[in-house]
């Protein structure tokens, strides 16, 4: 649910000028101490690199075109066994069907979730609670999605937003939830974009030999 970035006596002054406004850009491109929080946390649950540590989640997707259209709802049990098995079992409906995932779908599954906090957008941090909001667009053109045979980024043209959340416990990302929020529009194409809202929400039980409930906030 996979992938579905910036960092930037007269030769005497400007060298020292000169100095001084590289170490201005150089600072005002860094990552804040929140987003290297994030991503350190990212890393931490879902290995370094991406895919050296197991774990065993909580998956829900929802699905919304409208008020007139209901909502799709999605529950699954992930569980991943690295470095490279993935069984993904259904949660509250009769069927008892688990996939099975191998390379290089598992792959792409990763990188995906691990792109979806990835960015350069800044995280605003209440307690353990991580947010942000950045555009569809930006989003869109970092989170790998596996179409046909191939996993990278389709870029999406259309204005909406992308409401973020991530949860630290321990310095672990013990759950997270993404939300996508596409209004009606028309596109630069001619066609036209209903409203619509997909909603991804991760909630780990297990990271390597770790039970997320002992963790502490």
């Amino acid at each position: 649910m996979p992938r579905r970035n910036l960092i930037p006596l007269a030769l005497l002054a400007v060298l020292t000028v000169g100095a001084v406004v590289f170490a201005v850009i150089g600072f005002a491109g860094a990552p804040t101490a929140t987003t290297i929080s994030v991503q350190n946390a990212t890393a931490a649950t879902y290995g370094s690199p991406t895919g050296s540590t197991s774990f065993l989640m909580d998956l829900v997707s929802t699905l919304s075109s409208g008020p007139q259209s209901g909502t799709l709802s999605q529950e699954h049990v992930v569980n991943f066994i690295a470095p490279d098995l993935m069984r993904v079992a259904p949660v509250g409906t009769r069927s008892k069907t688990v996939i099975v995932l191998h390379e290089p779908a598992v792959s792409c599954a990763l990188n995906a979730y691990s792109a979806m906090l990835q960015g350069s957008a800044a995280w605003t941090q209440k307690n353990d609670t991580y947010t942000r909001t950045e555009t569809v667009a930006a989003y869109s053109a970092r989170v790998p999605r596996a179409v046909g045979s191939t996993c990278e980024p389709q870029p999406v043209t259309a204005s909406g937003q992308v409401y973020e959340t991530a949860i630290i416990h321990s310095g672990y990302l013990v759950a997270s939830r993404v939300r996508i929020v596409v209004p009606p529009q028309t596109l630069s194409n001619g066609r036209t974009a209903a409203h619509g809202v997909e909603t991804q929400t991760m909630v780990f039980i297990e990271i390597g030999d770790v039970l997320v409930r002992s963790l502490k906030a």
